[in-house]
């Protein structure tokens, strides 16, 4: 019992320190906005050259308008997205315009590219979501119904370490995702949903795929290299929290496996979402 003792308090120790340096990386990536904001000015000789010859051929979202205002001042696409239901021009009627707060683009809805800063404020705001809440809970909860990674054990306390340990990897995977690595390789953090009008297996293969495939701010298709160095490091930040068991290059590859697939079933339901609790509501109503 002693050592049982032991073990829980290593561990939330280890999970109070992670959770410390997770704060830090918040308020550093907040800092860094005025840097990547220098960064938009001129992302042509900033940002790395991207080869999109390997890009699998896969499905794209066809529903979503590449705005005519990204050829007009970053402000003014700003005011215009902010802009009350009056002040909206009547060829872009506000409910068809997407805005920097929005990490999901419906079909026809009209955008604009997202400046560098604008992605750290979306990563950061959309990793406490309730949305976010609801992938911990259930993640951990998987995991804890099958005693998987990490292996904490299977009474109650096992579920509140591994609920915090989850909350630990899938918020500092999305920061390092949207609002580090998505400024520096420019590229669109934001899911564009394929919507009806398709079959269920296309928009299904079109959302997982998008863990691996993305658009770049110009809107070409380009591997996911945000998502997926993101998804790396967090792994690799578990190493700082994780029992021992589940540290180790094996264990942190499984763990970046599990991610990118977990990333891909949050698309998924991105995709559906709205029509499954259409359908809810429909059968209620009925």
């Amino acid at each position: 019992m002693a050592i049982e003792h032991v073990h829980v308090f290593s561990t939330s120790k280890r999970l109070l320190r992670t959770g410390t340096t997770l704060i830090a990386l918040v308020a550093l990536v907040s800092t860094a906005q005025i840097a990547f904001a220098q960064i938009d000015a001129n992302p042509a000789e900033a940002g790395p050259a991207i080869a999109t010859a390997f890009v699998p051929s896969l499905p794209d979202s066809p529903g979503f308008t590449k705005s005519t205002l990204d050829d007009a001042s970053s402000s003014s696409v700003d005011d215009t997205a902010d802009a009350d239901p009056e002040s909206t021009p009547a060829s872009m009627p506000r409910h068809r315009l997407a805005t920097h707060h929005d990490i999901t683009v419906e079909p026809g809805q009209v955008v604009h590219t997202l400046s560098a800063h604008q992605k750290v404020r979306l990563g950061l705001v959309q990793s406490f979501t309730l949305f976010s809440v609801m992938g911990w809970t259930a993640s951990a909860g998987y995991s804890h119904l099958v005693n998987g990674s990490p292996n904490y054990g299977t009474d109650s306390g096992a579920f509140g370490m591994r609920l915090g340990a989850t909350a630990l990897r899938n918020t500092s995977q999305n920061i390092m995702s949207n609002a580090v690595f998505a400024p520096i390789f420019h590229q669109d953090p934001r899911y564009y949903k394929m919507g009806d009008g398709h079959n269920f297996a296309k928009r299904a293969i079109y959302a997982a795929t998008r863990a691996i495939v993305t658009k770049s701010d110009d809107g070409a298709l380009q591997p996911n290299y945000s998502l997926l160095s993101g998804n790396l490091v967090g792994a690799a930040l578990t190493n700082t929290y994780y029992p021992r068991m589940n540290q180790g290059f094996t264990e942190t590859a499984k763990t970046f496996g599990t991610s990118v697939g977990g990333s891909a079933i949050g698309f998924v339901v991105s995709e559906f979402l709205y029509d499954a609790l259409d359908f809810t509501h429909l059968q209620m109503l009925k």
